[in-house]
């Protein structure tokens, strides 16, 4: 059971869920998707994937190498310190570089939803532990909920989808006893009413 856990913790991987929104967003029934052009497309997912999930990623493997932090996971509040703030930089980085590409103010705004989510991650693991995964798994729950009824097109199988990797990767997260309850549903609240109050408000 454990096995399964990590797997599934590293699978759904809250570095990855940025990328995943994206690729949900171009190939959904909307005007972003026949509007951006391919060319524009590749550069965000590029620019993204770069900023919000390789450097990040290399910034951990380089803390892990130097003994700073235990894991790659970071089960503790302290070693969540230095990778958050490595990270934040790399948001609010692909936020200024996404400002001056003619995107649509949709794919903005759902990495800054993202991007603040991360900031009271990094707030909240001051004095209390959170489940990233959890934020990031309801961030994307959150933006495909606030997609369908801003557009109004039909993306339901992609929503029952991201629930059910909610409750999977909730699940593995309480097996592994690396979260309580409170910190897992808190979690998912907080990525879901960042996105919708970036993007539906």
């Amino acid at each position: 059971m454990n096995t399964a856990a990590k797997v599934i913790s590293y699978l759904f991987h809250p570095l990855i869920m940025p990328i995943i929104g994206l690729l949900i967003i171009f190939n959904t029934d909307s005007y972003i998707n026949y509007a951006v052009p391919e060319g524009l497309k590749q550069v965000v997912l590029i620019l993204v994937g770069t900023s919000t999930f390789i450097l990040p990623l290399l910034i951990s493997v380089l803390l892990l190498n130097r003994k700073m932090i235990n894991s790659l996971e970071m089960e503790t509040q302290q070693e969540r310190i230095i990778p958050y703030s490595f990270t934040i930089a790399f948001y609010i980085f692909a936020l200024y570089m996404l400002n001056q590409l003619p995107i649509p103010p949709l794919i903005f705004k759902f990495i800054i939803g993202a991007t603040l989510s991360l900031i009271i991650a990094f707030i909240v693991n001051i004095k209390w532990k959170i489940s990233a995964h959890m934020i990031a798994i309801g961030g994307l729950s959150g933006a495909i909920l606030c997609i369908s009824i801003l557009m109004g097109i039909y993306v339901t199988p992609y929503l029952l989808l991201s629930m059910l990797v909610a409750g999977l990767v909730g699940s593995a997260r309480l097996v592994l006893k690396v979260h309580t309850p409170s910190q897992v549903y808190i979690g998912f609240a907080v990525g879901v009413i960042c996105q919708v109050v970036v993007l539906y408000f």
